[in-house]
């Protein structure tokens, strides 16, 4: 939860107006997560160990970073441009990734989920890969994995917190648009942050 709430907060309070809107994105980025953990764990039955020791000696999920860092950082250039940003590129990507918020989270969940490589995902796929004796069975004990580290969390609480609270503590439409751009500014720093610790892990 602590790795992914920034992420989803910061891309909610920056971009939606109701609880409505912040519970459909939640939930697309939740699901999305929990789908990679079932792909994963379908890999990690299907082919054993192996599959998790070289992906992860081939750095793959660096380069999976790679793309979620320019992922983020793009979005958050245009939360930074708001609504109607005056270049023509920008408004297709504003309407592709920002005010469709099943495209972009269900992209973004896809991409933590996958690319996450936490102590307890690692433990997860190594059990599925030293245990289970058939892929599905793998896909089976993700599935409940993610049930618990993608769904069942405060993340959903925290998500609809952000789309509510910016609307009622920041009354004037003025200062709810400084507050969406920092929001945007801190978003395009943290895809900074994970290209920059990327490429560092390659380097």
């Amino acid at each position: 939860m602590l790795s992914c709430a920034p992420i989803l907060v910061l891309y909610i309070a920056g971009t939606k107006e109701g609880w409505q809107d912040a519970v459909k994105a939640t939930l697309v980025f939740s699901f999305s997560r929990l789908f990679a953990y079932v792909l994963l764990g379908l890999l990690a039955g299907l082919v054993g160990m192996f599959i998790t020791d070289s992906l992860h000696n081939m750095g793959f999920s660096t380069y999976i970073w790679i793309g979620a860092g320019v992922f983020i950082t793009i979005i958050g250039i245009l939360i930074i441009f708001g609504k109607d940003p005056r270049l023509h590129f920008c408004r297709i990507l504003m309407k592709d990734m920002v005010k469709n918020s099943i495209i972009s989270m269900a992209l973004l969940g896809f991409i933590v989920g996958f690319a996450s490589y936490c102590a307890p995902l690692i433990a997860i796929l190594t059990f599925i890969s030293f245990s289970v004796k058939d892929p599905l069975t793998g896909a089976f004990y993700a599935f409940c994995f993610g049930l618990g580290s993608a769904i069942i969390t405060p993340l959903l609480v925290m998500g609809i917190v952000a789309g509510i609270l910016p609307r009622l503590v920041f009354r004037t439409p003025k200062i709810l648009m400084i507050f969406r751009r920092s929001c945007g500014a801190i978003f395009l720093l943290l895809g900074a942050r994970v290209i920059f610790n990327s490429l560092r892990g390659i380097w």
